[in-house]
């Protein structure tokens, strides 16, 4: 072969190597960017405020249960954010279109709480 086919030969192989890591570092990036999605968060607001004040606990009880109630909101966003791929953003921020997830967050925050009532039963028992 010639120097300058050698060459050419050399730039189509650099050429095909350098389209094909493009193609799979596009492909790969695209998996790993999560969709918008959107929770009601001032509806389980309302829902937790509602419930507190028919409740109505101590100032001191209503502080720890408001804690423990944020936690476990936090957690099932976190949880379901991980589990679906998804940003999780307030409704209200959402203009339209983003998947609703409120209903798995309430869940997740349920299944949260009985993970909680099962640490604390296990730390009485001990």
């Amino acid at each position: 072969m010639s120097g300058v086919s050698t060459l050419g030969a050399v730039l189509l192989l650099a050429a095909g190597v350098a389209a094909a890591v493009s193609a799979l570092s596009a492909r790969m990036a695209l998996e790993r960017v999560p969709r918008i999605a959107s929770v009601r968060l001032a509806e389980l607001t309302a829902e937790y405020v509602t419930q507190a004040a028919r409740e109505r606990t101590g100032r001191d009880d209503a502080a720890e249960a408001t804690r423990d109630w944020a936690r476990r909101l936090d957690e099932a966003l976190v949880r379901t954010s991980a589990r679906h791929r998804v940003v999780l953003l307030p409704a209200r921020a959402v203009a339209a279109g983003a998947e609703d997830f409120t209903a798995e967050v309430k869940a997740a925050m349920r299944a949260v709480a009985r993970e909680d009532d099962l640490e604390t039963s296990l730390e009485v028992k001990r």
